[in-house]
């Protein structure tokens, strides 16, 4: 009899043993979530020795969501950090938001971040810092400002100054469209958000090809906020980074979306123009993706995670 009662116990602590070792394992790979004013992030990976972390930042009314493909291709040889800014496809409003407070609390981060990494490991640390469009010139701001925290800068669909795009002209500059610059601006402070779904869906066709992926970035700027958004596009159209992109010691990939033009001559016309705003920069290189839209991640998650996983794993 005690045998026959032993035997249920000794099956009983082994499963309770399964059980706590599948929830600690559960709990050493679940995402990591912090809020910081203007953003919040999410730590997901694997940090291994030697590698660098990764910082994603999304583009304007848009979310870290749209890095999951991109995550799922890094994150089991990389520590990945996904930020969300808040007002882009965000229930909650920033206060007092603009773009120099934005880019100052992520360089805090990073800071942060590079030094538990020396500390854990011993090995001086520096990001890789990957964005889209908006998400793009931050980084490559971040990385003009702070080239000790910054190996490598991916900016996808993202350029140094996003005037040219609009005129067709390198000659743009920010005094050219202060103008309109203070039109947007006023523009979208008095926008609603229905208003602001209303005009992303105008022109959606140049954003992404599939129905559903239109609908998510429709849905995604009806839950952006548009005074937020109206500072971050008059910060664009008003900062130009090409007259100190030569002094960024991080290599750059620019990886640039022609798909929405339909005759070769306008899509040569766009590769020249993403070119010459890093002619001056000899460690940078600019691909151009000729069948996909703004959102490459959207139209080609392929390309864009074969680019990003080759360029971060150069040792050059």
């Amino acid at each position: 009899m005690i045998k026959s009662h032993n035997k249920p116990n000794k099956r009983i602590k082994l499963s309770l043993l399964i059980v706590l070792f599948i929830a600690i394992a559960a709990a050493l790979n679940t995402a990591q979530v912090r809020a910081h004013n203007h953003f919040t992030v999410k730590t997901v990976g694997n940090s291994q020795t030697g590698n660098a972390d990764i910082v994603l930042i999304p583009g304007l009314m848009s979310n870290g969501e749209v890095w999951q493909s991109t995550l799922d291709a890094i994150k089991d040889k990389q520590r990945v950090h996904v930020v969300s800014i808040t007002g882009f496809a965000d229930s909650q409003k920033p206060t007092n938001f603009s773009m120099t407070a934005l880019q100052n609390k992520l360089i805090d981060f990073i800071t942060e971040e590079n030094r538990k990494s020396e500390v854990s490991s011993n090995v001086i640390n520096k990001s890789i810092l990957i964005g889209h469009s908006l998400g793009g010139f931050l980084a490559m701001s971040i990385a003009l400002e702070k080239p000790e925290l910054v190996s490598k800068v991916v900016s996808v669909d993202g350029l140094p100054y996003i005037g040219p795009i609009f005129t067709g002209t390198s000659q743009t500059t920010p005094a050219s469209l202060s103008q309109q610059a203070e039109r947007i601006l006023l523009m979208h402070k008095s926008m609603t958000q229905a208003q602001l779904a209303k005009q992303t869906a105008s022109g959606i066709f140049i954003q992404a090809t599939q129905p559903k992926h239109q609908k998510h970035i429709i849905d995604m700027a009806e839950r952006s906020d548009p005074v937020t958004v109206g500072k971050a596009m008059h910060y664009l159209m008003s900062n130009d980074l090409r007259p100190s992109l030569a002094k960024i010691e991080a290599d750059l990939l620019i990886l640039g979306a022609s798909g929405g033009f339909k005759d070769n001559s306008r899509k040569q016309g766009v590769e020249q123009l993403y070119k010459e705003q890093i002619v001056k920069l000899p460690n940078a290189v600019v691909k151009m993706n000729t069948t996909s839209r703004h959102f490459i991640m959207y139209d080609d998650p392929k390309w864009l995670n074969d680019q990003v996983t080759a360029f971060i794993k150069d040792k050059s």
